[in-house]
C-alpha cells in the first residue's frame, strides 16, 4: 500500500499539467481567436445572404478575402492549435470545435434576427473586407479584441499590456 501511494505521489509530481488550471490566452492567442471569429462571421454572412446590397455575389468576395489573407488565417489557426496542445486539449480537433462554435454563434444571430434583417445589417461586411488590405483586417481584429467576447480568458499579464497599449 505504501508503494502505491509513493507511485501516485511521484506521478502527480512528474505530471503537474493534469492538475493545472486551464491555460489562459496570450494576446496573440486572443487575436488569433478573433481573426478566426471574423472569418467565420464572413462565411455565415456569405451563406445566409448570398448577395450584397447591390446584388454582388458574396461567394467570390468571401473566397477572395480568404485567398488574400490565407497566411494570417493559417497563422491564427496554428496559434490556436498550439494553445490547445499546450493546454492539453489536443490540437486540430479543438480548432475544429472552435470553428464550429464561432460559426454557430454568429449563425444564431441570423436566426434571432430573421435572415432579411440579418442580411440588411451585415451583407456588405463581406464586400468591405474583400476590398480591404491586411491593415484593415488588423484594425478590425484589434477592435474585436477590445469589444468582443472570447472563449478563452486573457492572462493577467496580457491584460496589463492591452491596458497600457490602449492609453
Amino acid at each position: 500500500m505504501k508503494k502505491f501511494f509513493g507511485l501516485l505521489l511521484c506521478a502527480l509530481l512528474v505530471s503537474p499539467p493534469l492538475l493545472a488550471a486551464p491555460a489562459c490566452y496570450s494576446i496573440a492567442e486572443l487575436e488569433a481567436e478573433q481573426t478566426l471569429r471574423l472569418h467565420s462571421e464572413l462565411m455565415v454572412i456569405t451563406v445566409t445572404c448570398r448577395s450584397g446590397s447591390k446584388g454582388q455575389n458574396l461567394v467570390p468576395a468571401y473566397t477572395g478575402f480568404t485567398r488574400a489573407h490565407i497566411q494570417a488565417l493559417q497563422e491564427a489557426e496554428q496559434t490556436m492549435i498550439n494553445y490547445y496542445v499546450r493546454d492539453g486539449k489536443g490540437g486540430i480537433a479543438q480548432l475544429d470545435k472552435l470553428r464550429t462554435k464561432l460559426g454557430n454563434e454568429f449563425g444564431q444571430k441570423s436566426a434571432d434576427m430573421s435572415a432579411p434583417a440579418f442580411c440588411a445589417k451585415y451583407r456588405d461586411r463581406v464586400l468591405a473586407f474583400y476590398s480591404g488590405d491586411a491593415e484593415k483586417l488588423e484594425e478590425e481584429v484589434q477592435a474585436m479584441v477590445a469589444h468582443e467576447d472570447s472563449y478563452g480568458q486573457l492572462c493577467s499579464s496580457s491584460r496589463t499590456r492591452i491596458a497600457k497599449k490602449s492609453r
